[in-house]
């Protein structure tokens, strides 16, 4: 891999539940669709699950609202056939010149499978997508009609209605925190997103028979340490409630991630690494509170390890973004700077 520690940023659209409450949701997202613009994010994740709003509309108003960010549509197996999701990304990207990204999501949510009547076990539903991801590939880009038999999905003389240039081929990312995930993301040639551990705890090499590895994570610095926490514990504030549910899903949850996060980790006092929102069911990934100079030692160490892709949770506000964005510059200069060789200035 390369010193030049090049990331990209990608921050994720807020959830649909908001809408259900009230709120001016159409608003929201275009506010964080002109965050992510304007610091240089180059797509947004789309949540997908049963209790949501579709994705492909949310996705359509977010090209709408934007001129560069990219939707990362949330795409879930059981809800479409791959065809459906293919012709989908054809249609949208020809519309408006710009990518289409897909998250495949294996399905967590054990209430949400049941409902749809869906007992497959964990690493079965990898294989699940590893046929349904490879048909839409196949799609875009089979000079021929596509033929498939396999054990989830038969197609044939399958073709769409046009062809995409390779510069709006649809990027592919797949949860890889299981070795299953792994194994679909290496299948379908898609970005491997964790769910970190504190950066310390990486201490061997990725597999470089992937194409790339992301972290799934939250990010909030400020000026001083202090400010930072401060800041943080009035957005994730303790919630007992929260706590119950969440011991509760990760007890129903054959989910690797969820499992491993729900171990205890041991950090250091005043180490930025941050489990309370995800502890207390108020988000989904674990958080780096602190400091420009901490988080981005952290987030440096990260890129040492080899991760250059960071699936962002939502920014609280406008200057929230702004200062995640300080702090992977912070980061990339960090870790350029301790490549053997290379000086401090």
């Amino acid at each position: 891999m390369d010193g030049s520690f090049a990331y990209r940023l990608i921050g994720a659209c807020p959830s649909s539940r908001k809408a259900a409450r009230g709120i001016d949701y159409a608003n929201m997202v275009r506010a964080a669709g002109e965050w992510a613009e304007r610091d240089g994010w180059e797509a947004l994740l789309i949540y997908t699950s049963n209790g949501l709003a579709d994705p492909w509309a949310i996705a359509q108003f977010l090209l709408q609202s934007t001129r560069t960010v990219r939707p990362l549509v949330a795409v879930q197996p059981l809800y479409e056939h791959p065809f459906t999701v293919a012709n989908q990304v054809l249609t949208l990207t020809l519309f408006y010149q710009r990518q289409i990204w897909i998250n495949f999501v294996a399905g967590d949510y054990p209430h949400d499978r049941a409902a749809l009547g869906d007992e497959t076990p964990h690493d079965r539903r990898y294989d699940r997508m590893i046929e349904y991801g490879g048909i839409i590939r196949q799609l875009h880009t089979s000079p021929s009609p596509v033929t498939a038999t396999g054990e989830f999905f038969r197609v044939k003389d399958l073709h769409l209605f046009a062809r995409l240039p390779a510069q709006l081929l649809p990027e592919f990312t797949v949860s890889g925190s299981s070795e299953a995930g792994l194994n679909a993301a290496r299948a379908l040639g898609a970005c491997a997103i964790q769910y970190p551990k504190p950066s310390h705890d990486y201490t061997g090499s990725l597999d470089p028979s992937l194409r790339s590895y992301g972290l799934r994570i939250g990010v909030i610095v400020r000026s001083t340490s202090e400010a930072a926490w401060d800041a943080a514990h009035r957005r994730f504030p303790e919630n007992p409630d929260g706590a119950r549910v969440r011991s509760v899903a990760s007890q129903m949850s054959d989910s690797v991630w969820v499992k491993e996060l729900s171990k205890d980790v041991a950090v250091p006092a005043g180490h930025p690494y941050w489990l309370g929102p995800y502890r207390n069911y108020q988000s989904s990934c674990p958080f780096l509170v602190g400091s420009i100079d901490d988080v981005a030692r952290e987030l440096a160490a990260y890129l040492r390890a080899g991760f250059r892709t960071f699936l962002l949770e939502t920014p609280s506000d406008r200057g929230d973004s702004e200062a995640i964005t300080g702090a992977f510059r912070v980061a990339q200069d960090v870790a350029q700077r301790a490549l053997p060789g290379t000086h401090s200035r």
